[in-house]
């Protein structure tokens, strides 16, 4: 991983963690109803999470993704996905997802820079080494979509005992492919 990416990344984790342990959560989370009176929510709500374990489960795939996509995507694109998605995927939430109240969690961010990530992989890759990427890419949209409930329900998860917003997953794989071809025509200009 890139220098400047791996102190980015760690600090972010460090932050996760701080707003875990030091109790920030609720007054961070993303919340339907306060979304036009306190907006950094539609960011913050994204780094806070339902638990301890929740959020390390969150903060090692953070990591994993810097490092697997470390050579595809730029750092300051990767950190680009990484503070804008947030926003994009909170104001879709309240268009796409009315029963949704509230949210926590990484996950919906996470699944942008995956999809970024193998979007950006393909177009720099040629010949028989794109059969990887290009898997990577379909193996993640069937993840996507046998994971939702396709209504409005919010299943949880029995391990964690925490409800999922599968949903998020989703829209977020749409952020982060759209992301993707946007830094894949950006990459083409002269």
């Amino acid at each position: 991983m890139r220098p400047s990416l791996n102190v980015t990344l760690s600090v972010v984790v460090l932050a996760v963690m701080a707003a875990e342990l030091l109790g920030w959560s609720d007054a961070l989370e993303f919340r339907r109803d306060l979304a036009a009176t306190q907006p950094w929510r539609l960011l913050t709500g994204h780094f806070v999470h339902l638990g301890f374990l929740h959020a390390v489960l969150n903060c090692v795939a953070l990591l994993l993704l810097g490092r697997l996509f470390a050579v595809r995507l730029r750092p300051r694109e990767f950190l680009g996905i990484l503070a804008v998605a947030p926003v994009i995927i909170s104001l879709l939430f309240l268009v796409a997802l009315p029963d949704l109240l509230w949210y926590r969690g990484l996950s919906g961010v996470l699944h942008a820079l995956y999809f970024a990530g193998c979007v950006v992989w393909i177009a720099s890759t040629s010949g028989r080494a794109r059969w990887l990427p290009i898997t990577a890419l379909l193996g993640g949209m069937a993840k996507v979509l046998l994971e939702q409930p396709w209504d409005s329900s919010f299943p949880v998860h029995e391990v964690l005992r925490i409800a999922v917003v599968p949903q998020s997953h989703l829209i977020g794989a749409i952020v982060g492919t759209s992301a993707g071809l946007i830094l894949r025509l950006l990459r083409k200009k002269p």
